[in-house]
């Protein structure tokens, strides 16, 4: 990408070493001018000189640094070629770039111009590559930093210093607790925390992936996307880490809406059925599950008679009658007007009907004042688990059956599938062959 144009200035030099210079040949991306002077003073006043010029200098020949200065201006770099450099002052010496032993010998000359011009080179490409560094970390709208094994950051970007609301000087050099505003338990916590991740990435030996809540200076508590690489010296031994944060709160809370809509009726914003399935097929282990069954009575009348809207006004009220009564539950609209409540760790029988027949009133009493609905009612199955192994599919049809007696012997009561073992058997068949629609 780069290319840079030298200037060797060789001042009163012999012609063997002009003529080593002369012969050099140039590195890649470079290419050089050699010119020869006898002393500073032949030099033509007012010639201009590129900024990467390099002079040799003899310093035998009448010369001073101001002298030096006024010829090629501030960026020139002087080589002084002296037998006796203790003559030299602590500031001339600060501006000299390297020091070459007089008089040069040819071989000397030779080994010393190439090893100049590798110099120059490394130099350059060093440059070059911090420039390439800076520009790739401030492109980048994610947080960066460097640091090393101890945890001190030698080096963040611009998108790091805006989310800790701090400057590149405040940060640079300090710790993980200072950074970020912490103290007492809360600092030793966080130092603590990020030492065992840069010992988890050294040991691991690749870039490792992470995430984590933090608080941001301006958006207030963000999840992080981290990806964390070790640091090696030329030995491969391990000296520190890279890393690089990604704001990702708007995508989980993206991720969190979706999955919302998967799993929730759009109606009443209840669990849909399979949430439903998803979440009581992958309960924890050691719960015992009840299955309550509910099922609106004169719910088609009124859909009938008053249209939908009414309808789903009704479904809307009765969903908040099941979160008011069972906030403990897991409760789903299955869908029309049937919902099913799972109550989790409840084995008093006298607890769960007390329920089911306080819900029933309530439901009665919310639509009493309502001419539209005031004939709804609600009828109700319920299935027990015997132990927390119980089949999910067959608890969910015994709740169903136990449903279908409550409409088929009144309505607008509570059955439990167990009270009627004795004659389930005839009932199923009967459910399996001749089942009709409860009239609504």
């Amino acid at each position: 990408m780069y290319h840079y144009k030298l200037a060797f200035v060789l001042v009163g030099m012999s012609d063997e070493v002009t003529s080593i210079f002369a012969h050099l040949l140039p590195l890649e991306r470079f290419e050089h001018d050699v010119k020869s002077y006898p002393s500073l003073v032949e030099i033509p006043a007012g010639a201009e000189w590129p900024p990467n010029t390099f002079v040799i200098l003899n310093d035998e020949t009448e010369w001073s640094m101001r002298h030096f200065r006024e010829k090629f201006g501030g960026k020139a770099r002087l080589i002084l070629c002296s037998s006796q450099t203790d003559r030299l002052d602590a500031s001339t010496l600060n501006q000299i770039y390297d020091f070459w032993p007089w008089p040069l010998s040819d071989v000397f000359a030779r080994m010393e111009a190439v090893r100049l011009q590798k110099r120059i080179k490394d130099e350059k490409d060093a440059w070059m590559n911090n420039q390439y560094l800076d520009i790739i970390t401030e492109m980048l709208p994610d947080m960066m930093w460097f640091k090393d094994m101890p945890g001190c950051h030698l080096r963040v970007n611009q998108a790091f210093c805006e989310a800790v609301g701090k400057t590149k000087e405040d940060v640079t050099n300090q710790y993980h607790g200072y950074i970020w505003g912490l103290s007492g338990e809360e600092a030793e916590y966080g130092e603590a925390v990020c030492r065992a991740s840069e010992l988890a990435v050294a040991k691991a030996g690749h870039t490792c992936h992470s995430e984590e809540t933090v608080y941001h200076s301006k958006r207030g508590l963000c999840e992080l996307s981290i990806l964390k690489t070790p640091v090696y010296d030329e030995n491969h031994e391990i000296i520190g880490t890279v890393g690089i944060a990604r704001d990702i709160t708007k995508e989980k809370e993206a991720q969190k809406q979706v999955m919302a809509l998967a799993n929730t009726d759009a109606l009443t914003g209840l669990h849909n059925r399979h949430h439903f399935y998803q979440r009581l097929r992958n309960r924890r282990k050691g719960e015992t599950l009840t299955l309550c069954y509910f099922d609106l009575d004169h719910y088609k009348y009124i859909n009938d008679t008053y249209g939908h809207k009414v309808g789903d006004e009704a479904l809307v009220a009765v969903a908040n009658l099941l979160r008011k009564t069972f906030t403990d539950g897991f409760i789903t609209r299955m869908g029309g007007d049937e919902f099913v409540v799972a109550l989790f760790n409840i084995n008093d029988r006298n607890e769960i009907r007390e329920r089911m027949e306080f819900f029933m009133n309530a439901l009665k009493e919310f639509f009493r004042h309502d001419d539209r609905m005031r004939t709804l009612a609600v009828s109700i199955g319920v299935a027990k688990s015997e132990n927390e192994d119980a089949d999910l599919d067959m608890l969910l049809q015994q709740s169903d059956d136990a449903l279908y007696w409550s409409k088929q012997h009144g309505r607008d009561r509570c059955t439990f599938y167990d009270e009627i073992l004795n004659e389930v058997e005839r009932f199923k068949e009967h459910v399996r062959h001749d089942r009709r629609p409860v009239e609504e």
